[in-house]
């Protein structure tokens, strides 16, 4: 049902949950001290890899939030192709193997360019420099992965999600209160809700999964990959040159 619906990654440790540890870390700790604030998210991402592992997904996840957390120190920005080309560098430097051999590590820069990239300037196209609605921006950042991610998933996996925008729509704004109150049941208390929290997740996972046709698995030639990429590549660049978007302004790294 998980693959079905696009939902996959909900159930593994990802740049996703240690973004929202992270955060939330630094947004409690900051009201004492910006130092404090900065010594403890480098704690939590530290403890956070330790017991997730390194894989390509965590490493590069793990580097994104301390390069992240150095920037919101010191009150810079990345430019979102320096930080993809940077964290790339390094996490190839640890372990060459992940360019050719880890499919997760593909997958994880291939959403994380989406999200970075063609995000950003997609918003700007619809919305202008107005702030985009949770519930729009959201959904053009999980389009915009999963617009990254396709050919991978088409070419290695030959499978497609229709449904998978909208499943995850209605996910990934509980996530983080899903992991709170799951932390709270591993502590004792609280287990009620997370219980009914998860039980919904579950539902909706079932009930998008059921859909008939929601899981397409199309036979796409390098050739019709490469077909797609270059006409992915064309919309964005042609949105960015509407809309005068400069890149260089924006970065999702708080």
């Amino acid at each position: 049902a998980l693959q079905v619906t696009g939902l996959t990654h909900i159930v593994v440790a990802s740049g996703y949950n240690l973004t929202v540890l992270v955060r939330a870390g630094r947004r409690l700790f900051a009201r004492v001290s910006k130092y404090l604030a900065m010594i403890s998210g480098v704690g939590l991402v530290a403890g956070f890899v330790l017991m997730t592992g390194t894989s390509a997904t965590m490493t590069r996840a793990g580097i994104v939030a301390l390069l992240g957390l150095w920037a919101w120190y010191y009150g810079r920005k990345f430019h979102p192709v320096t930080l993809l080309a940077t964290v790339a560098g390094i996490t190839l430097m640890i372990d060459p193997s992940f360019g050719w051999g880890d499919l997760g590590w593909s997958l994880s820069f291939a959403a994380f360019a989406g999200v970075m990239i063609v995000a950003p300037i997609v918003t700007c196209y619809f919305f202008g420099n107005d702030k985009a609605p949770f519930v729009g921006q959201l959904f053009i950042e999980t389009i915009s992965a999963q617009l990254a991610t396709l050919p991978i998933m088409v070419l290695v996996f030959h499978q497609m999600s229709i449904v998978a925008p909208f499943a995850n729509l209605l996910i990934l704004p509980f996530i983080p209160l899903a992991m709170v109150l799951v932390a709270a049941a591993g502590l004792g208390a609280w287990l009620m809700p997370a219980e009914q929290l998860l039980n919904a997740q579950i539902a909706i996972v079932n009930w998008f999964s059921e859909v008939p046709g929601a899981l397409l698995k199309p036979s796409w030639t390098p050739v019709v990959v490469a077909l797609y990429i270059a006409v992915v590549v064309v919309v964005v660049v042609y949105m960015k040159w509407r809309t005068k978007f400069v890149l260089r302004t924006s970065s999702i790294v708080e």
